[in-house]
Parts: C-alpha cells; sequence; structure tokens
C-alpha cells in the first residue's frame, strides 16, 4: 500500500509536488447525504457546502485508474513526505474541447469541484411525488440503467424528465448506455403497474 502523492507542477498547489496527501474520516449526526458537484464552486441553494476545491484523480493512462476525488482548494500534505517514491498519483482533471462544449469550458484548464451535504436523500422507483410535506422533490423522471444483459449491469439511477446533453456529443461510441427500466407483469402485478411501460422516479431531500 502506497501513499498518494500530488503530481501538481502547474502552480494551483504551490510546494506540494510530491508531497503525500493526508484525509480526515468525518461524522456529524445531522448530516446523512453528501455531494459532490464537477465542475462547480458552489453548492445548489438548499445544500451546505462542505469544502470546495480540483478535481483530481490518477493519470488517464495508469492502469488502476482510481475514482475522482474533490481535493480541498487548501491542501495540507504530510511533514517529510516530499520524496518521489511513485506510488499512488494525484494529478488535476483537465477539461478539454474533445468532449466538452467549450466554451464554458475552456481547454485544458483545471476542474473545480465542490462538496456538499444535506441532512437526508430519497429516491423512490415508480413515483412521481415525495412521500409527504416533510420533503422536498429535488427532480423527478424515469429510472435508467445498463441493458439486462450487459455484463457491468450497472445501478439504476433516476434521470431527470428534462435531460440535458452536451453540445456535439451525439456520436455514437457505446461506452456507457443508459436504458429505460420497463415494467413486466411477470413479477409486478398489474394493475396498477402496465406491461412494458417506462418506470418513473423521484428524488427527494430533507
Amino acid at each position: 500500500m502506497y501513499g498518494t502523492e500530488y503530481e501538481v507542477a502547474n502552480g494551483i498547489f504551490p510546494g506540494k509536488d510530491n508531497h503525500n496527501a493526508p484525509c480526515a474520516v468525518c461524522y456529524t449526526s445531522t448530516k446523512s447525504v453528501k455531494l459532490m458537484i464537477p465542475a462547480r464552486t458552489s453548492c445548489p441553494s438548499s445544500w451546505t457546502m462542505e469544502y470546495k476545491g480540483y478535481l483530481m484523480a490518477e493519470h488517464y493512462n495508469h492502469r488502476n485508474n482510481k475514482v475522482y476525488e474533490c481535493v480541498d482548494e487548501n491542501p495540507e500534505s504530510i511533514d517529510g513526505s516530499e520524496a518521489s517514491t511513485d506510488g499512488a498519483l494525484f494529478y488535476f482533471t483537465m477539461s478539454t474541447c474533445n468532449g466538452l462544449p467549450c466554451p464554458p469550458y475552456v481547454n485544458n484548464r483545471a476542474i473545480t469541484c465542490v462538496v456538499c451535504t444535506k441532512i437526508a436523500k430519497l429516491m423512490i422507483p415508480a413515483r412521481i411525488e415525495c412521500p409527504d410535506s416533510s420533503w422536498t422533490m429535488e427532480y423527478k423522471g424515469y429510472l435508467m440503467t445498463e441493458k439486462y444483459d450487459h455484463p457491468r449491469n450497472a445501478v439504476y439511477e433516476c434521470v431527470d424528465e428534462n435531460p440535458e446533453s452536451v453540445d456535439g456529443g451525439e456520436g455514437n461510441t457505446d461506452g456507457a448506455l443508459f436504458y429505460f427500466t420497463r415494467s413486466t407483469c411477470n413479477g409486478l402485478p398489474c394493475p396498477p403497474y402496465v406491461n412494458n411501460r417506462a418506470i418513473t422516479c423521484v428524488v427527494c431531500t430533507k
């Protein structure tokens, strides 16, 4: 197991290049939901901002390419860890106009991020309303996931009924794919379900 080093040569984190990054795990009984938003520096109006910073990950061609992490804009480092061991490495995630709309994105610029918290979040399949008035509806839409016979059948996601897309992103690359989740009377009671109908969903918070 290796420490994770900052690989920062662009001046954003001065004096941190090759230093190991520390981490902290925090708990509070009043917040149960965390939201990380790439390419933003502020939270939605009903959320609390915990910190903002830069989106970082391993280099794109590293075999153990990891998940993206939002690293605080005021990073700390471990004393005495400046030796370059090249174990796990943190690189800034940079924008590219090959796939992102420019503007508003700027080519080869470090992407920001923000981490926000809230008390609770609930996603309800087959509903378009929240349980009661104590919940706030964030959005409603359709339950989507990979096709049932794909090897990497992924988790279900509630996709907004008014989806946005990236201009110029209409090329068919067959990477990760989103299909509507449909009801079937083979296992679901019909009625109230209707055979072969797209299943709705709602996301609520409080």
